[in-house]
């Protein structure tokens, strides 16, 4: 039996956009373990460490409760099987967050700290299900599960991003490109789902703005998403990841980078 093999990476992420009067930018970096286990399936466990937000540790309060009940989830182990990802130590992952929400309801109480514990517990780490929803919500695990394709040119590849400001999901059927003299993957998306995008902004416009205000709301939508990723050998193996995300309306400009770097 081979030896487990190990994958360390820098992630840059930076979401830049501006909705309505609002206007945010915000950075958060951290570094990810992949450790590839050799056994008849493909196993992968992912760890997160070092996590910052605009280049500092975290520190308000708030901030710190929820990126500890986030954490409790790591590390996750995920069984691969046709390009398909499932968690395997979910109860091992159960225990942790039963675990730290003792350890925070001891240290904290009120109406915030409740709010952001029951988001989490209810959205996030309800159930088996749920955290599989959320890691597959995760930016980064759209690039793992792309990574994977990388064998392969697609004149059709459906590639799906969180758009968090509006609280949307945005999908685009995308082509994807594979060199394989270059080892390089490239992946486009030229055909946009924008029913749910305009249903948002619309929302969001219509909370925010008096009628008067909203002269341009019929205008067209602009959104592009664009992957490059270099790969070393195969899958895992890569040297970068950047995907690039764009949104452009009259009432909604957004600009989201996530970038994945090997470190050696």
């Amino acid at each position: 039996m081979k030896a487990n093999t190990n994958y360390n990476f820098k992630v840059v992420h930076i979401v830049d956009f501006e909705l309505f009067d609002e206007k945010a930018t915000a950075n958060s970096t951290y570094d990810i373990q992949f450790e590839q286990l050799e056994s008849k399936n493909l196993h992968i466990e992912v760890r997160r460490n070092d996590f910052k937000v605009n280049d500092k540790k975290i520190e308000s309060k708030l901030e710190e409760i929820a990126y500890e009940y986030n954490n409790s989830i790591f590390p996750v182990l995920f069984n691969v099987e046709d390009r398909a990802f499932s968690i395997s130590n979910y109860s091992e992952i159960a225990e942790r967050i039963k675990a730290k929400d003792e350890e925070l309801k001891l240290k904290h109480e009120g109406p915030e700290f409740e709010y952001i514990r029951n988001e989490f517990l209810e959205n996030a780490a309800k159930d088996e299900n749920s955290i599989t929803q959320y890691f597959s919500s995760l930016g980064l695990m759209k690039v793992v599960m792309l990574c994977f394709q990388e064998a392969e040119n697609q004149e059709r590849y459906h590639f799906h991003w969180d758009i968090i400001p509006i609280e949307a999901n945005f999908s685009w059927d995308g082509k994807i490109k594979f060199d394989s003299t270059l080892k390089m993957l490239i992946l486009e998306g030229y055909e946009a789902n924008n029913e749910e995008l305009f249903k948002k902004i619309k929302e969001c416009a219509i909370a925010y703005m008096s009628p008067e205000q909203l002269t341009d709301l019929e205008a067209p939508t602009s959104a592009s998403v664009k992957n490059k990723t270099q790969f070393v050998n195969t899958k895992l193996d890569l040297e970068f990841s950047e995907t690039e995300v764009k949104i452009n309306n009259p009432y909604f400009n957004y600009h989201e980078t996530l970038s994945i770097n090997r470190k050696y």
